[in-house]
């Protein structure tokens, strides 16, 4: 036993300061689990232990100094210009941004930030009605080119649109009519008492099912009429059943052609745009809530993404697993639980641990 306590303790030891962390961020504002007063402390931790911040690129071509570190924030709101940019130049640090493009426009129009549910739900459903998902909840293209000229942000891809899937008919429970989120928007409209709820995943994560929008309004009747006074146990059999004896005429099962299809039309949105606007190669893609899939790694690969980030927990190499890039995320995280992360992060064998253990 004791034989086996000596070789763990080798083992950290030797792999101590040869992973390379990467933490995950999204909004940074006064409404968010993480401000910018925090996140300034988190800059001055990272500066304090002589961190060097690199961007994805930089990783992508090996320039990897001894103690390197990536920051990384998903999907492009407004507040990482307001924000978070000030405080890189402040500390001279880099970070990589993963932008979600329907929502990014040419122009602002006001500064007020929302808390990220509500604003991407307007937008959505502004999309949804008009065709038009600007936002000002995002950045705009000229804040974007401004601070990829600076040298300090890297921005790579992370889906057009950033919506759901139908992944299975069976029935997970009934809308109360009252919910106010941007994938559900996408996939039903407005929501109404009475709905069914369907599983749901990230768009690239396979094949999906689409639902005919008259089956909602259909199924919400029938609801109404047989299956509101029920116990919630007996209304979903039944819900089922009537969801089955419907399915053929308004139920379309994704193949697999047509889920390559999908997402070639909506990687090549996401991808264009940010070519076109900063005039730099996209190599990198962060999934979705982290929802992952062998064939669209395989589908991907061949449209020149050659590294995949996702929100799976644990450290990485300084020779990385391009198809299992994984991050350490922050939403929560006080400062002495930034500490303990990047103690583990560096670690290559503890965060591995921490990765298989999450």
């Amino acid at each position: 036993m004791i034989y086996v306590l000596l070789l763990i303790i080798c083992l950290v030891i030797f792999y101590n300061k040869k992973g390379l962390p990467i933490f995950l961020y999204h909004q940074v504002n006064h409404l968010s689990n993480v401000n910018g007063d925090l996140f300034e402390e988190h800059l001055k931790i990272l500066k304090n232990k002589k961190m060097k911040t690199i961007t994805l690129s930089e990783y992508g071509e090996g320039k990897t100094p001894k103690n390197s570190i990536l920051l990384t924030l998903d999907d492009g709101y407004y507040d990482n210009y307001k924000n978070v940019f000030p405080l890189l130049k402040k500390y001279n640090m880099k970070a990589t941004i993963f932008l979600n493009t329907l929502y990014i426009g040419n122009e602002r129009e006001n500064t007020e930030i929302e808390i990220s549910g509500m604003g991407n739900y307007k937008a959505m459903k502004n999309y949804v009605e008009c065709g038009n998902g600007i936002t000002d909840q995002y950045m705009t293209w000229d804040e974007i080119k401004e601070m990829s000229e600076s040298g300090l942000v890297d921005f790579q891809c992370h889906s057009h649109k950033h919506v759901a899937i139908f992944k299975d008919i069976k029935l997970e429970g009934f809308f109360k009519g009252d919910e106010k989120d941007s994938t559900d928007m996408y996939l039903y409209g407005e929501v109404k008492e009475g709905y069914p709820k369907f599983p749901k995943r990230g768009e690239y994560s396979g094949p999906g099912i689409i639902i005919k929008r008259e089956f909602f309004d259909i199924f919400r009747e029938y609801y109404i009429k047989t299956l509101k006074e029920l116990d919630e146990k007996e209304a979903i059999n039944l819900g089922n059943k009537f969801i089955e004896e419907n399915k053929d005429e308004y139920f379309i099962f994704e193949t697999d052609s047509d889920f390559e299809n999908r997402i070639k039309k909506e990687l090549l949105l996401n991808k264009n745009l940010i070519e076109k606007n900063l005039n730099k190669k996209v190599q990198y893609f962060c999934w979705p809530w982290g929802h992952r899939s062998k064939k669209a790694i395989e589908i991907m690969e061949k449209m020149g993404i050659k590294g995949f980030v996702t929100t799976k927990k644990g450290t990485n190499s300084y020779n990385p697993n391009w198809k299992m890039i994984r991050r350490i995320e922050l939403r929560k995280y006080t400062v002495e639980k930034f500490k303990i992360n990047l103690f583990l992060g560096r670690n290559l064998i503890l965060g591995k641990i921490y990765g298989w253990v999450s």
